[in-house]
């Protein structure tokens, strides 16, 4: 009898061992909002794959895209209280909690994807990161939203004097609208959610975003003028909160941001490469896309500048400036 049960023992004691790892997974949320055939949502599934699969099941990411668990506002909101552990935030959204991040959005500081790598990358990120975690949140990488682009259904824009008039729609952020108010645009404000129909209905003349959103939501239909200007550079932001980075053990934080270092790279390879296949697909479709001189619409942007230094402080401006300054080719 006691060697039954010892034997008994022993077996119980071994299927305790081979319980997978994942019975006891810790699951965290992933938010943000890119639609699902973005680059962003393709990247952020790469993530989480891998970093379930380097931590052998001990971490389950669950991604949900295209504002599945709120408005970015509102997702922000959460993942500094500690209700959804991460995100991919816009900058503008960071903004709203920690001002330096406008500086981000400083119209024609960077010179290209490069450039804003460099600085991202670099001395932004050391910069930025304490501020971050005064409010709750780890700043783990920038991944990419891109270039920003203006489309109309008026006219080609070739020049400032082309935007006068124009109601162009923009995000609720300030560097945005101060941007497009300095080219004489009239901005208006509409949700993100309803940008497809109001483009289609008319309510405004145009609107501005990156190439491959302008394609993803086929703005081009009711748009068939695209400026090619790269005035302002977004990013999405994977950030986690402190509480939760807290709670994972050393190896598990190495692995969370190891794995969000690749997807970034594999964002922006996405992003880019696909930019130019769409710009192409576009113009096969009939679609007017002009690459005007950048150097008259730059020099419009004192009032703009004027308004980001006071909302932002002088002191972030400048320092942002002189990153700029420092990592230009």
């Amino acid at each position: 009898m006691k060697q039954r049960c010892a034997v008994l023992a022993v077996f119980l004691l071994l299927g305790l061992l081979l319980v997978p790892a994942a019975w006891g997974a810790v699951e965290l949320k992933l938010g943000h909002f890119g639609p699902e055939n973005h680059p962003s949502t393709i990247a952020a599934a790469q993530f989480a794959e891998n970093v379930e699969k380097r931590t052998n099941g001990e971490i389950k990411i669950i991604v949900y895209p295209n504002n599945a668990l709120g408005s970015p506002p509102e997702v922000l909101e959460q993942v500094i209280m500690g209700v959804i552990d991460m995100s991919l935030s816009g900058q503008d959204q960071i903004a709203k909690h920690v001002k330096l991040f406008d500086s981000v959005a400083i119209p024609f500081s960077m010179q290209g994807y490069e450039h804003a790598d460099r600085i991202l990358d670099g001395p932004f990120k050391e910069w930025a990161a304490p501020e971050l975690e005064k409010i709750g949140l780890v700043y783990i990488n920038s991944w990419e939203w891109g270039f920003r682009q203006i489309t109309n259904s008026k006219r080609p824009i070739l020049s400032p004097d082309d935007v006068k008039g124009l109601k162009i729609r923009t995000p609720p952020a300030m560097a945005y609208q101060a941007a497009i108010e300095a080219l004489g645009g009239n901005v208006q404000t509409i949700a993100f959610g309803e940008l497809v129909m109001a483009m289609r209905q008319g309510v405004v003349d145009g609107q501005e975003n990156p190439i491959g959103v302008i394609y993803d939501l086929k703005l081009y239909e009711s748009q068939k003028y695209i400026t090619i200007v790269n005035y302002l550079y977004s990013s999405m932001t994977h950030v986690v909160s402190k509480k939760v980075f807290d709670s994972l053990t050393d190896d598990q934080r190495k692995i969370i941001i190891e794995e969000s270092d690749k997807s970034r790279l594999l964002m922006r390879e996405l992003v880019r490469k696909q930019e130019q296949d769409q710009i192409a697909d576009m113009k096969s479709k009939g679609i007017r896309i002009d690459t005007p001189d950048l150097a008259p619409f730059q020099a419009k942007m004192g009032p703009a500048y004027e308004k980001i230094r006071r909302n932002i402080g002088e002191e972030n401006f400048d320092k942002w400036m002189e990153m700029a300054r420092a990592t230009a080719k």
